[in-house]
C-alpha cells in the first residue's frame, strides 16, 4: 500500500513538472503567478518544482515582469542550453539538417541538394554527412545530444524507423534509417513522415500553438498532410494517416508517381505545375517561361514558376491558381469529414507565393458546410521552410519531455 502511494505521488509530481515545462515553453517568459492562474496548480507546488527545474538547469530566470506594487516578479523561460537534438528534413530535392536547442531554435543548419538520380547509398551518405556537419559546426558533445529526429516523405513505418516506398525518392525505399543513424552516432533516432513532423512543429512553435488538434498540409514539390490529435501525431492503423496527396481528385486525371490516376498530387503538386507549364508552352501559350523552357526544359522548375507568378506572369499565375483550387477542394472535404480546430497550410507553394494560400482558403471555406466556418481556423504556416527541420528536432525534444513525465528525465 505504502509503495503504491509513493508511486502515485511521484507520478503526480512528474506530471506537474511536465505541465510547468510545457506551459513555460508555450507562454514563456512567464511568472510563477501566471503559471498558477492558468494551470490551477498550487503556488507552493509550482514554487518547489520551479526551484528543482532551475537547479537541473532546465529553466532559467529571464528578467523581470512589470511590478503591480512591491518587488518586480521574476520571469521564467526554458534554458536553451539544457538539451539539444539534431533534426533532418529529407525532401525530393534536398537534405536539410540542423542542431535544435531546447527552445526549438536552430543553432546551426545547412542544406544540400539531393544528387540525381537519387541512388540509395548516395542519399544515405548525404544524410549521414549532413548530421556530421551540423554537429561539428555546433561543437556539440554527445552528452548534450538527446536524439536525432528525421522527417521523411512517406510511406514509412515509424515503429521500425524504416522508410518504405517514397514515390519521389525511390532511392530511399526500404531503408532502415533509424538503425543506421543510431549505429553511426550512438544516440536514439526517430523517423516520422515529413508532414506529421511539420504539424508537430507548428503545434509547438507556430500557427497551431496552444491548440490540441490540427492538420498540416504541405503544398510543395509533392503534397502531403500530417494530423495531430490531442497534441500527438496520429499515425492511423497501423500508420500512414494523412496521405491527402494520394486521394483521387480528378477521376480521369494523369498518372501519379504512386501508380494511381488523378491523385491530388498528380494535378496540384509542384511537380504537376511544372508538367502543366511544359504542356502549355509546347501548345504555344505566351509566357516569360517559354524561352527558358525551349532553350532547356529542365531550367523551368517550380521555383522558376513561383518567381514568374510573383512577377504576374499570366501562365504561372493561372497554373498556381488551378493548383490552389484543387487543394482547397481537398481541404473542404477534410473539414467536412474531420472538423479539426485548424488546418495549417505550408510548403513552398503557399510560403513563396502569398496569393496561393488566399485561393486555397477561399475555395475551402466556400465549399465546406457553412456551420463549420464559425470557429474553424485555416491558417498559413508560421515556420514556413523551417517547419520540417525544426519539427524533426522537436521529435527528440518530445521524447525528452516524455522521459520527464515517466520520471526518467
Amino acid at each position: 500500500m505504502t509503495d503504491n502511494r509513493g508511486k502515485n505521488i511521484r507520478h503526480v509530481k512528474n506530471m506537474n513538472r511536465l505541465v510547468i515545462l510545457q506551459f513555460i515553453r508555450d507562454h514563456g517568459p512567464i511568472t510563477k503567478a501566471a503559471i498558477a492562474s492558468q494551470t490551477k496548480l498550487s503556488f507552493t507546488a509550482i514554487n518547489n518544482i520551479v526551484d528543482e527545474l532551475i537547479r537541473e538547469k532546465l529553466i532559467c530566470e529571464a528578467g523581470f515582469d512589470i511590478s503591480s506594487g512591491g518587488r518586480k516578479p521574476i520571469l521564467l523561460d526554458l534554458n536553451p542550453d539544457a538539451v539539444y537534438t539534431a533534426g533532418v528534413h529529407i525532401s525530393a530535392s534536398a537534405v536539410k539538417a540542423a542542431v535544435i536547442n531546447f527552445k526549438g531554435l536552430p543553432v546551426v543548419q545547412e542544406e544540400t541538394r539531393i544528387d540525381r538520380p537519387a541512388e540509395r547509398d548516395a542519399v544515405v551518405g548525404q544524410i549521414v554527412q549532413a548530421v556530421q556537419s551540423v554537429l561539428a559546426k555546433a561543437n556539440l558533445g554527445r552528452e548534450k545530444l538527446a536524439c536525432i529526429g528525421v522527417a521523411s516523405p512517406g510511406p514509412l513505418d515509424p515503429n521500425r524507423g524504416m522508410i518504405l516506398s517514397p514515390p519521389n525518392i525511390p532511392g530511399l525505399a526500404n531503408v532502415p534509417l533509424r538503425d543506421l543513424l543510431k549505429d553511426r552516432f550512438g544516440v536514439d533516432a526517430l523517423v516520422e513522415k515529413d508532414a506529421d513532423v511539420m504539424a508537430l512543429s507548428e503545434l509547438w512553435y507556430g500557427a497551431g500553438r496552444g491548440l490540441n488538434n490540427i492538420i498540416y498540409v504541405d503544398a510543395d514539390i509533392g503534397i502531403g498532410s500530417g494530423i495531430i490529435f490531442n497534441r500527438k501525431i496520429y499515425h492511423g492503423f497501423p500508420y500512414g494517416a494523412g496521405e491527402i496527396g494520394h486521394g483521387t481528385i480528378e477521376l480521369d486525371g494523369p498518372r501519379c508517381n504512386c501508380g494511381n490516376y488523378g491523385c491530388l498530387e498528380a494535378v496540384a503538386s509542384g511537380l504537376a505545375v511544372v508538367r502543366r507549364a511544359g504542356e502549355e508552352i509546347r501548345r504555344g501559350v505566351d509566357s516569360e517561361l517559354a524561352p527558358i523552357y525551349l532553350a532547356r526544359e529542365d531550367d523551368v522548375d517550380i521555383h522558376t514558376i513561383v518567381k514568374a507568378a510573383n512577377r504576374q506572369d499570366a501562365l504561372a499565375v493561372r497554373l498556381l491558381g488551378e493548383s490552389a483550387r484543387y487543394v482547397g477542394i481537398a481541404l473542404a472535404n477534410v473539414i467536412n469529414m474531420i472538423t479539426p480546430e485548424s488546418i495549417v497550410v505550408g510548403g513552398l507553394l503557399a510560403s513563396e507565393y502569398p496569393p496561393y494560400f488566399d485561393q486555397v482558403k477561399e475555395t475551402a471555406l466556400s465549399r465546406c458546410f457553412a456551420t463549420f466556418r464559425k470557429d474553424f481556423m485555416l491558417l498559413p504556416s508560421q515556420l514556413k521552410h523551417q517547419a520540417g527541420v525544426i519539427g524533426a528536432g522537436t521529435l527528440g525534444l518530445e521524447r525528452f519531455l516524455s522521459q520527464i513525465q515517466n520520471g526518467l528525465g
